[in-house]
């Protein structure tokens, strides 16, 4: 996925009000297709260390902002800060994001980065950089972590915005859109046009679901824009941009439903026509027959419904999502019906699930007959309730997931039910058979292989010489003297 970082979009339009001179680097999108090996598994897609440091030393700010959203980020953003302070002391790094803003004590004592903004800092992160223009403390300042001498000092996030619609349009011109066009490979990856955009319309969430930390990064209570400041925002990609597609990253873009059927009718009515779809996913419960023919009506050709588990006491015991399986197979058919692609989200693996649970899961997954599912290995979040319950049933320490959180196709859990081996022997079986089923229907290969071919021909490059290369380092291990049999007389 190669997409608008929108939260730093968002912040630099805040600065920006207040007559801030700001750029920008999205390192992935620069050279998405370059990797460095970091450790097994693990590697960096994007610029270097050594060529974002020369965009630093060829800018030199006097404020750099990291963004650090997961934790298998952290240990780049610790390594640039360390190589920003040796260019030059003087320049304050800041990073933002749900690691940091979860575990500031141990990221500021395990850095050189002076300070963090925790959760929404589209007012803070102005305010923090007014007070040290002005010479002032940041003491008093809402939802920021930093250095006090020897003392570490921690603002809990207590206030949020209230009037999202006060919010500056995210700051595109930063991260040119063309850039974007040209990689596509938009969040979820499927589209109707490579002139596809991130656009998000509300924040926070009303559930409260115990393996989740979005609740309490964004805040307990739902916070939406007005449907006229979302057409405004739309009505600017298209003319400004030429957006064709929409990729909706709200958590809960229908959860207040008067306001998504007015944003919905707004949409069909506007010239030229806009694709969309919801590739982080959409609260199924509120969604029905009528909304659904809206939905199309407007342009929407795909949906993520954010299932889970396929088991009913897994989500109303164990994770405490607000769903009911019947209302899913429910949606699940009524968009069928109405034309419009589904992919699932499931995770298995929870903290307490059992084996009969998980297999639950797998069977309702292959039941729904989507056009796409992905199933993820549960791995505790930072911030979330489950992680806690983790901590307390010994699963996981503090170091755990510290620097190698966030990778959902493997685990280090190990339950009295299940091993973590056993989890991944399941999605890896069961993604060899999506593969498999997706490709017996033309309907879905064929939009997705025009796009591969007439979009994406680097990423084609890309994985032929992944697979070349790794089929020569196979190569070389067999004919290697170490693995070759000797015999003497």
């Amino acid at each position: 996925m190669v997409t608008t970082p929108l939260g730093i979009a968002y912040l630099a339009s805040s600065l920006r009000e207040r007559s801030y001179e700001v750029s920008a680097l999205d390192a992935l999108a620069e050279k998405p297709y370059q990797v460095q090996v970091e450790a097994e598994h693990v590697g960096r897609n994007g610029l270097s260390y050594d060529e974002i440091m020369a965009r630093v030393e060829q800018e030199r700010p006097d404020v750099v902002g990291i963004s650090c959203i997961f934790s298998n980020q952290w240990p780049a953003v610790k390594e640039l800060t360390r190589r920003i302070k040796h260019l030059s002391p003087d320049i304050l790094v800041a990073t933002g994001g749900t690691h940091p803003s979860f575990l500031p004590e141990r990221c500021l004592k395990g850095s050189e980065i002076d300070f963090i903004m925790l959760g929404e800092a589209d007012r803070s992160f102005p305010e923090a950089l007014d007070r040290i223009r002005q010479g002032r403390p940041l003491a008093d300042i809402d939802g920021i972590a930093f250095r006090d001498g020897d003392t570490i000092r921690v603002n809990p996030k207590s206030s949020l915005i209230k009037n999202l619609d006060e919010l500056p349009f995210p700051a595109h011109d930063l991260f040119p859109p063309e850039t974007y066009f040209r990689i596509a490979l938009p969040m979820e990856y499927t589209m109707r046009s490579n002139r596809a955009l991130p656009i998000i319309t509300s924040r926070g969430c009303p559930c409260r679901c115990t393996f989740c930390s979005s609740t309490h990064h964004w805040g307990r209570n739902y916070r939406s824009r007005s449907p006229e400041n979302v057409m405004a925002e739309i009505e600017w990609l298209v003319s400004r941009f030429g957006v064709r597609d929409l990729k909706f990253q709200d958590d809960n873009l229908t959860a207040d439903r008067e306001r998504a059927r007015k944003i919905f009718k707004e949409m069909t009515q506007f010239n030229p026509r806009i694709y969309w779809n919801t590739p982080n996913g959409i609260a199924v419960w509120t969604l029905d027959d009528e909304m659904l023919g809206l939905m199309k009506e407007s342009g929407c050709y795909e949906i993520v419904l954010a299932i889970e588990s396929g088991d009913q006491e897994v989500l109303s015991k164990l994770i405490r999502k607000p769903l009911k399986l019947d209302k899913v197979e429910e949606v699940n058919r009524l968009a069928r019906q109405h034309g419009i692609d589904r992919i699932a989200f499931f995770i298995i693996g929870f903290p307490g699930e059992t084996r009969a649970q998980i297999q639950n899961t797998v069977r309702f997954s292959r039941k729904l007959k989507l056009d796409w599912c992905n199933i993820f290995i549960y791995n505790p979040l930072p911030g979330s309730e489950m992680y806690e319950e983790c901590l307390r049933r010994g699963y996981i320490t503090e170091d755990s997931f510290f620097q190698a959180g966030n990778f959902y196709f493997t685990s280090i859990l190990n339950t009295e039910e299940w091993t973590s081996r056993e989890l991944e022997t399941i999605i890896r079986r069961e993604y060899l058979r999506n593969y498999l089923s997706y490709f017996r229907d033309p309907r879905l290969v064929l939009p997705r292989l025009y796009a591969l071919i007439r979009y994406r021909p680097n990423l084609i490059k890309f994985f032929l010489a992944r697979t070349a290369r790794a089929f020569r380092l196979m190569l070389r291990a067999r004919s290697s003297p170490a693995n070759t049999a000797t015999t003497s007389s």
